[in-house]
């Protein structure tokens, strides 16, 4: 998909579409009850949508926060507003599918929520990057929070990128050069004291759908195996078999593999299942932001 093809549609779902529910509810008196209710639950749903779901690394985390307080000054609003003396009559049709979109939207924010349930037998890592605010792309428990929960060796699999003041990750919305995006060339150290046992490099930085994890290291911690992949070609300093002490310099992000942009793919496993992981005893969950 072109790059401006995909901003657009991102910028709908972000931010265009929140806005538009916002504005409706703003504009609606709370009688009738009924059809006040239905956009409501309309504007909670897409609002919700948008705050839990959408990928804030890439417009800023500040333009987030505003939507949230549009959201609540349009609530007011809307209590506050006198209903309309010659209020038109409404088709039943109309609050009916405003309820199913808001039923829609706001059970995939909902996903995310529950998403930050911890399972059980979570094993307990070190956070394998430092010196920056990094953003969870992917992680959680649910689907909803997490694409990669559908395959079961990373089902609590994480993706982290790094954002600036701002809360953005990199200087455009979709740069074609790695260097644009703040992430690249990060070190990446180990997060625990273990054994190195797959050491992967040259690879170059590009998307390549055949080699999934392009550059990456495999650490063997404990019983578990950690993934942490899509590592900077020629920067692996790990062979397999070295003993590694926690915090240990392993490689440098990249951009290869199967990847879209820059970013730390991280996942623990153990016999081809999936393994719960808490980061410096954080359970990390999409949109949050972790600083070190």
């Amino acid at each position: 998909m072109p790059a401006a093809v995909a901003a657009l549609r991102l910028f709908i779902l972000t931010i265009a579409l929140p806005l538009i529910v916002i504005v409706m509810l703003w504009r609606r008196s709370r009688a009738p009850l009924a059809g006040w209710l239905a956009t409501l639950l309309l504007a909670s749903g897409i609002v919700g949508f948008s705050v839990l779901v959408a990928p804030w690394g890439t417009f800023g985390l500040p333009v987030r926060y505003l939507l949230i307080a549009l959201f609540v000054a349009a609530v007011v609003r809307s209590l506050r507003r006198a209903p309309a003396e010659e209020a038109k009559p409404e088709s039943p049709l109309r609050p009916l599918v405003k309820v199913l979109m808001g039923v829609f939207f706001g059970g995939v924010a909902i996903g995310v929520l529950r998403g930050h349930q911890v399972p059980p037998g979570a094993i307990e890592l070190a956070f394998p990057l430092r010196d920056g605010a990094y953003i969870v792309g992917h992680g959680g428990s649910t689907s909803a929070a997490n694409m990669h929960h559908y395959d079961r060796a990373q089902k609590y699999a994480v993706d982290l990128m790094k954002v600036n003041a701002a809360g953005m990750r990199a200087r455009g919305l979709f740069p074609a050069d790695n260097t644009r995006y703040l992430i690249f060339g990060a070190p990446v150290l180990s997060p625990c004291e273990g054994t190195v046992r797959v050491a992967v490099d040259g690879l170059p930085d590009t998307r390549d759908e055949k080699a999934l994890l392009g550059n990456h290291v495999i650490v063997r911690c404990s019983d578990a195996d950690v993934v942490l992949a899509h590592l900077q070609r020629g920067s692996v300093a790990v062979r397999p078999g070295a003993t590694l002490r926690k915090g240990q310099p392993l490689a440098r992000i990249g951009n290869s593999g199967n990847t879209t942009e820059p970013h730390l793919h991280l996942h623990v496993e153990r016999n081809g299942a999936g393994v719960p992981a808490r980061y410096d005893g954080e359970w990390l969950v999409r949109n949050e932001v972790v600083r070190r």
